[in-house]
């Protein structure tokens, strides 16, 4: 390569009858990058690659147009394993970092003021820390300028300047930016607050506690001592969390007794119901078996018939109706109950995701049903009951 990279726009000038361009134009066109050719000048044009990042920190170097650079890294494609051009060692490396910190940024940014030309920054910090970071100052300033978009609560833009502003409750914290001044260092922060998580959002806890030291601070020049008061704050939040968490467990399970008592109290009061009812089928059935002067008691139970006999089983059939009826309410309305604290339970608790929150309460106790048994007996009974009933008034 030539020593002095020309760029036109985001694209990248390469002189064919240059010994260097040369073996580099061979590189890319192995590499299968396609390179848009003028002829008449025998000039290679390297565009904007969404995969590769080639040159990003001459490239930077060399415009003094924030927005030119915010265009150029925002068509960049971090969803896909992309690769990172080393003109050292003049060959291609793959990237690293982990890109999944693109969703919760995007998350972010969109509660944030931002006044500029783009208000949308589909980029992945981690991997641009990676690309452009500890490569050279100006590089370096445009990682932080990205994640000051995410930081702070408000930022205007132009082509060499940056306005932030913190605000948290009745504070607020402005700083100004060039595009040619000592770049913050400002990842370390990030890093704690998307990176490192201890449950699902803890993110946004961090977040606002960041902003909140920075307005307490009223500085950004001492990174190290801002993260290290943001995770102090953030210890002794957890650690009121924590105690929260525990007490809502215990709490969780003492209405969890009470529902699986009330299950139990549901079942044991249909049983007495139950055997009440076939106490009073039993002493119909031994009137009549003391009624009887016949010799084929079996027969004449079974099969005899009579209107009278009819009315009677009839009545019995009513009653196992209502007693299943009784059941069903009540098992609905421990549902309804249960559903209810689980409901809230699942708001308070920091489950980490849907599926965790299902597993650990089906894991505590079921969710109250009717009993296969119960539906089972109460069918067989029925059915039989109705027979006689039908055959009584054949």
């Amino acid at each position: 390569m030539s020593d002095k990279l020309v760029w036109d726009g985001t694209s990248l000038k390469l002189e064919s009858n240059n010994e260097l361009d040369a073996n580099f134009i061979k590189l890319i066109n192995d590499k299968g990058i396609d390179l848009r050719l003028e002829q008449e000048q025998n000039i290679h044009f390297l565009e904007n690659q969404k995969n590769y990042f080639i040159y990003e920190d001459s490239f930077i170097e060399n415009t003094r147009n924030l927005n030119l650079v915010i265009t150029k890294l925002s068509q960049k494609n971090y969803n896909k394993t992309g690769e990172i051009y080393l003109p050292t060692n003049k060959d291609f490396q793959s990237i690293e970092s982990n890109s999944a910190d693109e969703v919760i940024y995007e998350d972010i940014i969109e509660d944030n003021i931002i006044n500029g030309n783009t208000r949308k920054f589909p980029i992945s910090v981690n991997v641009l820390n990676e690309v452009l970071g500890q490569k050279n100052p100006k590089s370096e300033l445009i990682v932080d300028f990205f994640i000051l978009v995410a930081l702070s609560t408000k930022i205007t833009y132009y082509a060499e300047e940056i306005e932030c502003e913190f605000r948290t409750d009745d504070k607020i914290y402005r700083i100004n930016l060039n595009i040619d001044d000592e770049p913050l260092h400002l990842f370390p922060i990030y890093d704690w607050i998307i990176n490192s998580y201890e449950y699902k959002d803890s993110y946004k806890v961090k977040l606002q506690i960041v902003r909140q030291v920075i307005t307490n601070k009223k500085t950004l020049k001492y990174i190290d001592e801002i993260l290290e008061d943001s995770k102090l704050v953030y210890k002794r939040i957890i650690s009121r969390k924590t105690d929260d968490y525990f007490e809502q467990l215990n709490n969780l399970k003492d209405d969890f007794l009470i529902l699986s008592k009330n299950a139990n109290n549901t079942l044991r009061t249909l049983d007495i119901t139950f055997f009440a009812w076939l106490g009073s089928l039993g002493v119909q059935l031994l009137n009549i078996i003391t009624e009887y002067d016949g010799n084929d008691i079996l027969r004449y139970l079974l099969f005899s018939q009579g209107s009278k006999k009819g009315v009677v089983i009839a009545m019995f059939i009513l009653a196992l109706i209502f007693i299943f009826i009784a059941y069903i309410s009540e098992i609905k309305s421990l549902q309804k109950e249960y559903d209810v604290v689980k409901q809230i339970y699942k708001d308070k608790i920091l489950f980490e995701s849907e599926s965790d929150a299902e597993s650990k309460f089906e894991l505590i106790i079921s969710r109250p049903e009717l009993g296969r048994i119960q539906i089972l007996t109460f069918g067989i009974i029925l059915f039989l009951l109705v027979v006689r009933c039908f055959w009584s008034f054949k």
